[in-house]
């Protein structure tokens, strides 16, 4: 009986490498696919496309108002959500816009990836998508601001400094702004980190919707837009932030390209090594 448990140990020694090697390799993270050639150029036109219209803003855009008295429900919203110290509000927007969206935006999504052992190349792909997404709700919205030609509130109600009455940044209302490039960040980390399945993807979508809605709110109340600017810059916002993400969606394990899972040498005949790979590809 002990001679019989002695082979059978040793039989199962010799068997363990064996299974070992047939382990299934450890699952792929999910990572967003980009096309770094293609990515970076929309990324990149459509930033110089949006800077330099700003910097040409006091020449293309329109002199005059085309779209100049605001519908009922725009009125009585307005009057019910203006501020008395409108530079105040215009100040907290800015906050938002350019401080917290972008911050919620980028930094959840970095924590995030770092708790969970991703790398920094992980989070520069999810850091990508979220940007285009912004630059391309930024672009959207130029084109159609400089399009129509909305007055904003503040020339309605009167609450425009004299000096800057002229301004033709104030035919500039439809749609707001700073309302679509929040929401598109908000919705872009959000999406990003729902299709990577993360455990915080709540948290970040409460965060960032919140800080957009916010944003929104204060141009309102700093009489910047109407209220029918903010719902539709929330609206494409949105629509972008999820599109964009979403054309870059994780691909599944089984279609996430080559990854290597083992490797083995034997000697050849005349002594050189033959070295082989196993993977899936």
């Amino acid at each position: 009986m002990p001679r019989l448990l002695l082979s059978f140990v040793f039989v199962a020694s010799l068997a363990a490498p064996g299974v070992a090697l047939a382990e299934e390799p450890p699952p792929v993270r999910p990572m967003m696919q980009v096309n770094l050639p293609i990515d970076l150029t929309v990324i990149g036109v459509g930033g110089a496309a949006w800077i330099t219209t700003e910097a040409l803003k006091s020449k293309i855009a329109p002199a005059s108002c085309r779209w100049c008295s605001p519908p009922g429900f725009d009125d009585s919203i307005a009057r019910a959500v203006h501020w008395s110290d409108i530079k105040t509000a215009a100040r907290l927007s800015d906050v938002g816009l350019y401080g917290l969206a972008p911050l919620a935006a980028f930094g959840f999504d970095a924590a995030v990836v770092y708790a969970t052992g991703g790398t920094l190349a992980e989070w520069g792909t999810d850091a990508l998508v979220i940007l285009q997404s912004m630059v391309v709700a930024a672009d959207l919205t130029q084109i159609v601001k400089f399009s129509v030609g909305r007055a904003r509130p503040l020339l309605e109600y009167g609450t425009v400094a004299p000096d800057e009455r002229d301004n033709r940044d104030n035919n500039l209302s439809f749609f707001s702004g700073h309302t679509s490039f929040t929401f598109s960040a908000a919705v872009a980390s959000g999406t990003v980190a729902t299709l990577k399945g993360y455990r915080a993807a709540p948290f970040i979508w409460a965060t960032g919707l919140t800080i957009a809605a916010a944003t929104g709110y204060l141009r309102m109340a700093a009489d910047k837009h109407y209220f029918s600017d903010v719902m539709v810059g929330a609206i494409v916002g949105s629509a972008v932030g999820f599109v964009v993400p979403w054309l870059h969606r994780p691909t599944t394990s089984k279609d996430a390209g080559a990854r290597l899972s083992g490797m083995m040498a034997s000697p050849l005949p005349g002594g050189g090594p033959l070295v082989g790979f196993s993977g899936i590809w």
